[in-house]
């Protein structure tokens, strides 16, 4: 096998050129050695034969020492495909396979190759944060993915990267999970994927997305996750769940950052047994003092179904 046999797509090249330079942590690569076969490293890494021969353009099961292969689950895009029939049928989310594939919107065409998270290997200076913010997951997630009672993770060890979509284990099915809202005129309330949906106004700039946590998330792991989303805005501020607004009462927490034009406020609260994380983001105007307020009554009336 011929290192240019790997690489015969321009478009996966792309692909591969664009993972390694925004990936500051494990390789999606194996680099093989004298005794490896194309089948044992398909059981190694939970693929099959032929998933490993298409994401490496392989005409044949054989391999040669010294070549990398590619071990990441590549797909090819068919007629009628989206990416939110391909997230429930690979186990992932329509954010992952965006946040992975860095893609900006949800079109997608018939013929592209997409990544979908499956497997890494760990190397020298990787940690369970960077390896979480490559492939769209909290820490708390990888760990569990993974069996991991601590972060400590090492050299050479595979992990398990795909988005678990669902923990029946722990108290409910979070991707059956539906928030039901009502809302009032001039706002609209729908599912923009799995587990995610959206309060939006007519004017774009006040909107809340409504996501629903899985079961057990550990609530450090989520207050760190927006402190680093809300450090884009600004100087990040907890504010007080109590003594506030009556959405905010009994919140896990309440984060706040803001620029010049922009605020963003961050809550994780329980609703009805389950744990929801609502980001609400609205102008940096004194208009949001009426508008505010009335969207965070409507969130108030939220109801698991």
């Amino acid at each position: 096998m011929k290192k240019s046999s790997l690489f015969k797509s321009a478009a996966l090249a792309l692909i591969i050129t664009a993972l390694s330079a925004s990936s500051a942590g494990a390789s999606g690569f194996h680099l093989i050695k004298k005794g490896d076969t194309l089948w044992g490293l398909s059981q190694k890494y939970g693929l099959t034969m032929d998933q490993l021969k298409e994401s490496n353009n392989l005409n044949s099961s054989v391999i040669l020492a010294g070549d990398k292969l590619r071990f990441e689950k590549m797909i090819t895009i068919e007629k009628g495909d989206t990416l939110w029939s391909l997230a429930k049928k690979q186990h992932t989310t329509v954010g992952q396979l965006k946040h992975v594939n860095g893609l900006k919107s949800d079109t997608i065409y018939a013929g592209h190759k997409l990544i979908i998270p499956a497997f890494v290997l760990v190397r020298p200076g990787d940690t369970l944060w960077g390896i979480s913010q490559t492939y769209g997951l909290t820490v708390d997630e990888l760990k569990r993915n993974n069996g991991l009672k601590s972060s400590l993770i090492f050299t050479g060890q595979v992990l398990k990267v795909n988005k678990v979509t669902s923990d029946k284990s722990t108290g409910y099915d979070a991707d059956k999970v539906i928030p039901g809202l009502t809302p009032r005129p001039g706002y609209y309330y729908t599912a923009e994927e799995p587990r995610k949906f959206i309060l939006q106004s007519n004017d774009d700039y006040y909107f809340t997305r409504v996501e629903v946590i899985l079961a057990g998330t550990d609530i450090s792991s989520l207050k760190k996750q927006a402190q680093n989303e809300l450090r884009l805005l600004g100087k990040v501020t907890e504010l007080p769940s109590e003594n506030s607004l009556p959405f905010y009462k009994g919140s896990e927490f309440v984060m706040h950052a803001h620029d010049s034009g922009v605020q963003k406020n961050i809550v994780v609260k329980e609703v009805d047994g389950v744990l929801l994380k609502f980001t609400i983001h609205f102008r940096n105007a004194e208009e949001s003092e009426g508008i505010v307020p009335e969207m965070l009554k409507m969130l108030n009336t939220i109801e698991i179904k």
